[in-house]
């Protein structure tokens, strides 16, 4: 009866991909949105307001790295006004799971039982929540990625190897190195150069960097540019030691700079190398397209997380989708090599996947709750006095307070105006001091630090100038949040601290 219920929700793609969703609500109640997210929805909106891809006004800037992700920001908040982020979120994970139905139907072709277990339990890992629920492009990149596996490697459709790699590449430019890694694949099981893959990687690479010289004026997105120039002194460490624990924090689950997070990392390797062996010896059921596929995803992940590990790239987001990739032969092992028997089988990958779910599921309360208790909090309380492209305000970061207040925004890496990137090049130290003195912002927010000390360095005078100009309004103390959380929320922040205390000041 069971079986016979499953093969029927299995066997309907539009039923698989309600049951995703189910799994993805709570998620949303959560409250937890990546704060670069609403950079694209900010870009979005200017868009539909200001007829200009920019973050302050008619201001031409790249403050997203995302084109195409923009672009559908701009469609949805159009249509639901500003009622969009819901259903935003909802169209990536309907997206994301669709993707992870065409990855299954690779793997489990005639078995539909095992397809389905696998696209429930693969939407249940935490890289699969945040890359389809916390509101940046991944959950349209995964469903990219996975129709070019799909359509063009799998299934071998032409048209797979131009509208992929072009939609791809608008998504975002680093996606090259999937596409390359693809590539070689596709000349592994054919055995021949494929040139209309080729044509579709140029047309992606020449569209887009066409696009941003002639739009931008520059080649790349300005945040590249602008993160480069910022975090270039972040840390005096970049010797071997440190590059492993960042691909071990990055590449792995675990959030925390500690030895035993590496060997964790490097335990779950041992098993996926091992998972492989058992992969490729088996010869019966396990054809050698499937084989190449698996092991160029692997191939993928690894690669990005070393190479973006090396770039010193600092954000979890790059690392959602290699992740999701590493976790992809893992299960397929499970449900296709692992000798036990279904019954006793799935029960056990429930627990397991369940038990990753919760994992996920936990932390992504506890940082909304740190979210909405601050950063949402601060937007409030500026936006009951000022609000609007009106009044400035330089802070870091450029998410979700610029977002709600709709100020003219400064933030310190540069990312959404570029003249902050003007003033870091003139005077690396006292940039900050000078940038307040140039533009004279109606609010400025610190994070970590009252204004002074290590990072916001000021000469004897600017203090005199500063005290002048500006008056403290209010300290948001991470610690305070912390303490009034939920219990089941407080074991999160004593385990792994979330979130930085915030300063607000307002001009005289």
């Amino acid at each position: 009866m069971m079986s016979r219920f499953l093969l029927k929700v299995f066997s309907s793609s539009i039923l698989l991909i309600l049951v995703t969703l189910m799994t993805k609500v709570p998620v949303y109640l959560s409250k937890h949105l990546q704060e670069d997210s609403f950079i694209t929805w900010r870009v979005a909106r200017n868009l539909l307001h200001y007829r200009v891809i920019g973050f302050n006004g008619d201001e031409r800037i790249s403050a997203s790295t995302t084109h195409l992700y923009v672009v559908v920001s701009a469609i949805f908040q159009l249509v639901f006004g500003e009622n969009f982020i819901y259903p935003v979120l909802i169209l990536s994970s309907i997206l994301f799971a669709l993707g992870s139905i065409w990855i299954g139907k690779i793997l489990f072709s005639q078995d539909v039982l095992k397809r389905g277990f696998f696209v429930v339990f693969l939407n249940m890992t935490p890289p699969a929540l945040t890359a389809s629920c916390l509101g940046m492009e991944y959950g349209i990149l995964f469903f990219l990625y996975s129709g070019l596996i799909y359509y063009g490697i799998f299934k071998d459709r032409r048209w797979a190897f131009v509208l992929f790699p072009i939609l791809m590449l608008w998504t975002r430019i680093d996606t090259a190195i999937f596409l390359g890694v693809f590539f070689l694949v596709d000349v592994v099981i054919r055995r021949k150069i494929n040139f209309v893959f080729i044509l579709g990687g140029i047309l992606g690479l020449v569209s887009v960097l066409a696009f941003n010289f002639l739009y931008f004026g520059a080649l790349v997105n300005h945040t590249i540019y602008a993160k480069k120039l910022a975090y270039k002194n972040l840390t005096q460490n970049y010797g071997p030691e440190y590059f492993i624990y960042q691909w071990a924090y990055y590449g792995g689950l675990i959030k925390i700079y500690a030895w035993w997070t590496v060997a964790v990392f490097l335990g779950f390797l041992g098993f996926l190398a091992f998972a492989f062996s058992k992969i490729i010896k088996e010869k019966s059921k396990i054809s050698f397209r499937i084989k190449i596929i698996l092991v160029a995803m692997v191939v993928f992940a690894l690669l990005k997380i070393a190479v973006f590990s090396l770039l010193k790239a600092y954000f979890d987001w790059y690392y959602w989708l290699p992740r999701l990739f590493l976790f992809i032969p893992v299960l397929y092992y499970f449900l296709n090599i692992f000798q036990l028997r279904k019954r006793v089988l799935i029960p056990y990958l429930g627990v397991l996947f369940f038990g990753l779910y919760l994992f996920q599921l936990w932390q992504s309360f506890a940082i909304g709750y740190m979210e909405e208790t601050q950063r949402v909090q601060i937007a409030e309380d500026i936006k009951a006095e000022n609000f609007g492209m009106n009044h400035s305000i330089i802070l870091e970061p450029a998410g979700k307070i610029p977002f709600y207040t709709g100020l003219y925004t400064y933030d310190e890496v540069g990312l959404v105006n570029k003249r902050i990137n003007e003033e870091m090049v003139k005077d690396e130290k006292f940039w900050w001091m000078n940038s307040v003195r140039d533009f004279q912002p109606d609010y400025i927010l610190t994070v970590g630090k009252k204004p002074g000390g290590n990072y916001y360095h000021m000469k004897p005078a600017d203090f005199k100038y500063f005290d002048a100009h500006y008056q403290f309004v209010k300290q948001y103390p991470i610690a305070e949040i912390h303490q009034n959380a939920p219990e089941i929320l407080k074991w999160i922040y004593k385990i792994r601290p979330i979130g930085k205390d915030y300063f607000l000041y307002q001009k005289r």
